[in-house]
């Protein structure tokens, strides 16, 4: 249910955007969505849809960018990114979140005529 203000701003911002750049149509979207936002795909889509009716962006495709939290090894200091568990996969130390990682919903860019 929280993806149905996100997906309002994402709305806004596509008209400003469009605005700004001189589109009349935006036809497709490229979304960056972090493993750890708790954004669902499926429920971005099915707002995107209604809320989108009648705007710059109605119609328009959306495409995701899934994104790895990444982690920092407190033992051995490499980083790398969130698989199945939170040991380091070299020393098997135990690992802190690098902060914002993973967390994010951003646009990466948009296409439009």
């Amino acid at each position: 249910m929280h993806e149905l203000p996100v997906v309002t701003g994402l709305v806004k911002l596509l008209d400003k955007e469009s605005e700004e750049a001189g589109l009349k149509k935006i036809s497709e979207v490229y979304l960056n969505v972090g493993e750890l936002s708790g954004i669902v795909d499926e429920c971005v889509e099915e707002y995107f849809e209604l809320l989108s009716d009648g705007h710059s962006c109605e119609g328009a495709a959306l495409h995701f960018n899934h994104l790895k939290a990444r982690f920092k090894c407190t033992s051995c200091g490499i980083e790398f990114d969130h698989e199945k568990g939170f040991d380091c996969p070299v020393c098997k130390g135990a690992a802190t979140l690098i902060k914002g990682s993973g967390s994010g919903f951003e646009v990466d860019r948009i296409k439009g005529e």
